[in-house]
């Protein structure tokens, strides 16, 4: 079936050049093109050849992109004397988008905004397809399914409140216009020039014809050129590719400073950060130095990032949530990193300790009443002073202006909040730090257009459609005229360079796959050769797209990746003609990457061992966790317990692992301080003992609820209740089968001394057995094993320390008491058999059945706890992990202690 587009095309294209176009010009010509980047270029080399002849000034050219041109068209209506009646309002897309969203809303009940973003935007695409293909709107058609009937719907409800309120979609744009170049009532030129364009709509091609129709000269002209060398290259994976392409362009650069060079990236969105490190890291490896950082780039990116990925409007963006009722501590985290805030260089290491005190509290919400209290706090090493001030100043405005109005009005309380807490900061800014404000100030303007629509929303609203609106915006800072331009596919379009890399061309994503739109009725989509709507329209577009663009150069090179992680790739078939290259045959040079420079002009230095200093002192926090850092490794004991170099807290939704556990001893302590032996827990019925737990666990989660009110809600009290009611009760039916006991200490607190250093210890419960004898137990709620108590570094070794506070004859055991969902049991040792399933006597352990006497095993624990110590104390301080990298998986330490170059080290000699 032939392309709709290219039969009802208004002429055919012609071969040009940048020579004739800026000819035209000079005949008062009106150049549109397909692109912004190709207007661009028209302009510069139109301004360059100007003042090539001696001009020193000269009326600007009439270029523009299609959007603009159609935008300039839409002005003269507006401002037209020669319209009687006024045309009504042009919606700009995002208040076309919140009128597609209200009325999704309606249609489909209360839809969150998240979920709805997605579906609004393959509405408003399938909009722009049904009028830029003309496809037949007929209800029958719009049956098929599900979606294409509720599509229906919509548009229907949405031209009903068009027509209501006079309102004009970017849809019906080409067509209301052509309605006025008919009657005579738009400024039609002598001649207009088309250029960098592939196909035309059904919709372009009639409003073009009307223009035709009137006298216009109508020019569809095309710059292409005709390689000299052009061949496909063969890479290991796509970051081989990329590096390849950065030392191909490298080499011409060097050859030729001049010269024009681009790099086509089918997936430049995805692949964008990785493209960007690359070529800094081969093109400007200087800048790859912090104080080098900003150092004018040799390339030039045609896509810019969501503007809400840009520093200063992230941080505006975490301001202006402050004002919610309960703030994420990740936004407030960030705000009190950030310099774009008074005070923010000031108070950095203050700021700082305030951000860790914050993660500390372990609730993963908070208000900005408590980050104000927290910040105002004098005479600790948190306390900020002008952040409170500021803080105070926005808390203000706030509670006076939190009713829900127009966005207009909401735009000028979002800028007064900004303003009381001191963004964008005191420090100058950059270029591109001032270029994005102006573009934040740029879509806050237009955040106020808003009020075409909407009437008043509240605060969470206005945030909302906010933030949509700058992550939608993609934005991209101005720079100077670079040598390299990094593209998409359907950017190069009448571009001409001298050296053209075409990237990424596997069978994966050239030619792309199809993907009608959703919906549309596929039969309409495919009646008119629609974008995306069949597997063969998406293999003719990319043939001639590679056709055009392999025009653009003298020298071309086409390569696709062999690999992506673990799945192999194939060539695009579309260059299956192309002649093979290899890295001889482009010349690319031998330049190693700066930092391989570096790393191969080191010079080692053989450092005699350094111990750190002895420990002086009595006291040291941690209690057992000394024995078990140092045991695992024991440079971070040293590291966390004498330099206090600690990760931060770390926060969650929901409770932490150690508040669970916490609640969990609590219950336990306060149900054996209510039964006190096995006889009063067999004395009890099950309805006493279901009745004594559910009190006990209401009790534990009355009292630590209040220290976590904005994460320990009703909700989540009563899911935690029933999980401890039935956990407490789980392990109570387990102890019935115990032989008698009787419980004589819970959490019980006592001091030990090793070597002068005093260790408080904190034993979660301590039984006396009826044959004598008295048994340690230590509640656990993760996987644990006897054999964590054994070896000269022992995994787990609080129990063994804890041993070590019976001097006399008295310790009948250790045991940890396993308490997790699915897994109740005791896991111990004692000196003899003890008749409790999980606990075994020394003789018949494993680790132990060697000793001659529980006096034997006790004696080898105080050994290993007594070697702990004193090395801690006489600054044993290697980083020595247990085993590597088990040991390693949960440290944060890692950055400081550089196990893995120790190894590389190692591994080298």
């Amino acid at each position: 079936m032939e392309n709709p587009a290219m039969t009802t095309r208004p002429f055919d294209a012609r071969q040009t050049n940048i020579t004739d176009l800026i000819q035209r010009l000079d005949g008062c010509a009106t150049i549109v093109t397909g692109n912004r980047r190709l207007a661009r270029a028209l302009h510069q080399a139109f301004n360059q050849a100007r003042s090539a002849e001696g001009h020193g000034a000269w009326p600007a050219p009439d270029i523009l992109p299609w959007d603009a041109w159609l935008q300039q068209l839409w002005q003269e209506v507006v401002i037209s004397s020669r319209i009687e009646s006024a045309p009504g309002v042009l919606l700009t897309s995002h208040q076309e988008y919140f009128v597609w969203q209200e009325i999704l809303a309606e249609q489909s009940g209360d839809v969150p905004l998240q979920a709805t973003n997605e579906t609004v935007a393959r509405i408003m695409e399938a909009w722009q397809t049904l009028h830029a293909w003309c496809i037949p709107c007929r209800e029958a058609d719009f049956g098929h399914n599900a979606d294409t009937r509720l599509f229906w719907q919509l548009a229907s409800m949405f031209e009903a409140k068009c027509r209501k309120n006079s309102w004009l979609s970017v849809a019906v744009l080409p067509g209301i216009l052509q309605k006025y170049v008919q009657i005579d009532s738009l400024s039609v030129p002598n001649e207009l020039v088309l250029t960098g364009f592939d196909e035309w709509t059904p919709q372009q091609s009639s409003f073009l014809r009307a223009f035709e129709q009137t006298g216009c000269s109508l020019q569809w002209l095309q710059l292409s050129g005709q390689p000299d060398r052009i061949g496909k290259l063969a890479c290991a994976d796509g970051r081989d590719e990329i590096r390849q392409a950065a030392r191909w362009i490298r080499q011409r650069l060097e050859e030729n400073p001049a010269a024009r060079i681009a790099l086509v990236v089918p997936e430049l969105a995805a692949q964008r950060e990785m493209i960007c490190q690359t070529l800094d890291e081969v093109l400007i490896p200087q800048a790859l130095q912090p104080e080098h950082h900003d150092r004018v780039r040799s390339y030039n990116l045609s896509l810019g990032k969501p503007l809400d990925r840009y520093p200063p409007v992230s941080l505006a963006l975490d301001v202006l949530g402050l004002s919610e009722t309960v703030i994420e501590l990740p936004h407030v985290s960030r705000v009190l990193r950030s310099s774009f805030i008074a005070g923010g260089d000031r108070e950095m290491n203050a700021r700082a300790l305030l951000d860790a005190r914050l993660r500390e509290s372990g609730e993963w919400n908070l208000t900005l009443q408590k980050l104000l209290t927290n910040a105002a706090r004098s005479g600790q090493p948190y306390s900020c002073p002008l952040l409170a001030e500021c803080l105070s100043n926005l808390m203000k405005q706030v509670k006076v202006s939190l009713a829900p109005t127009s966005p207009g009005e909401w735009a000028q309380r979002f800028g007064q909040w900004l303003k009381a807490i001191g963004w964008p900061g005191e420090r100058g800014l950059s270029s591109e730090e001032y270029q994005v404000i102006q573009a934040w100030q740029g879509v806050l303007r237009e955040f106020s257009t808003l009020d075409w629509v909407i009437r008043s929303v509240s605060l969470t609203e206005a945030l909302q459609q906010l933030r949509h609106m700058v992550a939608g915006t993609i934005f991209q800072p101005e720079s100077a005229e670079a040598p390299v331009q990094v593209l998409g596919l359907f950017e190069t379009s009448g571009l001409q360079f001298d050296y053209l890399w075409i990237m990424g061309l596997h069978d994966g994503v050239f030619p792309a796959s199809s993907r009608p739109n959703p919906f549309l009725p596929l039969t309409l989509q495919r009646e008119v050769d629609a974008p995306h709507s069949s597997a063969r329209r998406e293999l003719r577009v990319a043939a001639a797209l590679l056709q055009r663009i392999t025009t653009n150069a003298t020298e071309v090179v086409i390569s696709y990746p062999q690999r992506k992680g673990d799945e192999i790739l194939d060539s695009s078939p579309l260059i299956d003609a192309f002649p093979a290259l290899s890295e001889e045959m482009l010349a690319m040079g031998t330049q190693s990457a700066w930092r391989d420079s570096v790393y191969h002009s080191r010079q080692q230095e053989v450092l005699s061992e350094d111990v750190a200093p002895t420990f002086v002192g009595t006291g040291i926090p941690g209690g057992s966790k000394l024995f078990k850092l140092q045991a695992a490794c024991p440079f971070r004991a040293f590291a966390e317990l004498r330099l206090v170099a600690r990760p931060l807290g770390r926060i969650q939704i929901g409770l932490n692992a150690l508040v669970r556990g916490t609640l969990l001893h609590r219950v336990m302590e306060m149900v054996w301080a209510e039964l006190d032996s096995l006889a009063a827990l067999a004395n009890l019925s099950p309805g006493e003992l279901n009745a004594l737990v559910a009190g006990k666990v209401n009790e534990a989660i009355y009292e630590i609820a209040p220290r976590y009110p904005h994460t320990f809600g009703e909700r989540l009290q009563a899911l935690e209740s029933k999980r401890l009611h039935a956990l407490v009760l789980a392990w109570l039916e387990m102890e019935k089968q115990r032989p008698p006991f009787r419980v004589s200490g819970r959490e019980m607190e006592t001091e030990l001394e090793l070597n002068g250093l005093r260790i408080n210890l904190r034993i979660d419960r301590i039984d006396t057995l009826e044959e004598g004898g008295e048994l340690l137990i230590d509640y656990k709620t993760g996987e644990v094993k006897a054999s964590a108590w054994f070896g000269d570094r022992p995994d787990e070794p609080q129990l063994p320390l804890y041993s070590l506070a019976f001097t006399d004859d008295g310790l009948a055991g250790i045991a940890f008491a396993r308490i997790r969902a699915g897994d109740i049991a005791f896991e111990g040792v004692a000196s003899e058999e003890v008749s409790i399933l999980g606990i075994k006597s020394f003789e018949n352990l494993r680790h132990t059945r060697e000793a001659a006497s529980w006096d034997e095993v006790l004696a080898g624990w105080r050994q290993t706890i007594e070697q702990l110590v004193q090395d801690f104390m006489a600054g044993e301080a290697r980083v020595s992990p247990k085993q590597y990298p088990q040991t390693c998986t949960y440290c944060e330490l890692k950055p400081l202690c550089r196990i893995g170059e120790s190894l590389e080290a190692v591994d080298d000699c």
